[in-house]
């Protein structure tokens, strides 16, 4: 019976482990990184919509900046790998520009001749124009959801698979001995989707599988982690 006590306390101290039995791992196009142009392209048309198209308090023009410097950084993020040596640059560089104006502006009119540029510029657009790239945004986003869906790599406990194309053509790699890493190249596309690079090293390819714009990277290195160890134990 004192053998029967401890294994129920043994049991009830020993809570069940969920081993993750397989990691789907999925390189998206950059092009995912525009997603606040499509955000910004419908909340600027129903806005603009709301004003029935009229320039109410100037609205329109507040609209049309907000989604062109939405734009601008966008583009910016997508174009450039912002890594933290860059980004430690750009907010030196800012910085410094900064300080630039404010001495000019001791100096010189620097400030209202800015303002009177800004001023000259007439950025507007009606609602149709915004919900035209918001819709068109959405159908890009959809049919880069899809093709995700034919190319992508399944690790499991014995073998590493790679499908590709409509009908499902399947390279296999030995599992055993992988060894993986994980590299956040860009700043922003990390702070927009958690996405960063998964190199994958499988033991009998001489080549590395390199894999960009990985979604939520920390969650997919932790659920491999959790599956090499589960089969390290094993072996």
């Amino acid at each position: 019976s004192n053998e029967t006590g401890e294994t129920r306390e043994m049991g009830r101290r020993s809570p069940r482990v969920q081993r993750t039995d397989h990691v789907v791992i999925r390189s998206w196009p950059k092009v995912i990184f525009l997603y606040p142009v499509m955000l910004a392209s419908f909340i600027c048309g129903g806005i603009q919509a709301g004003t029935g198209g009229l320039d109410v308090s100037g609205y329109t023009e507040i609209v049309g900046f907000v989604f062109f410097a939405t734009l601008c950084l966008n583009f910016l993020v997508i174009t450039f790998e912002f890594s933290r040596f860059r980004m430690v640059a750009v907010f030196a560089v800012g910085l410094a520009v900064a300080f630039l104006l404010l001495y000019l502006g001791d100096h010189y009119e620097v400030f209202p001749f800015l303002r009177e540029t800004l001023a000259k510029l007439h950025l507007k657009a009606s609602s149709s124009f915004y919900f035209a790239i918001g819709i068109f945004s959405l159908a890009i986003f959809g049919g880069v959801f899809v093709t995700t869906r034919f190319d992508y790599w399944i690790i499991n406990s014995n073998e590493i698979l790679h499908k590709e194309g409509f009908l499902g053509d399947t390279r296999r790699f030995p599992s055993p001995n992988l060894k993986m890493t994980k590299e956040i190249p860009d700043v922003f596309e990390f702070l927009l989707l958690g996405a960063g690079r998964v190199v994958l090293f499988p033991a009998s390819e001489k080549q590395a599988v390199v894999l960009n714009h990985v979604l939520g990277v920390n969650r997919v290195e932790l659920r491999v982690q959790e599956l090499l160890s589960a089969l390290t134990v094993e072996v």
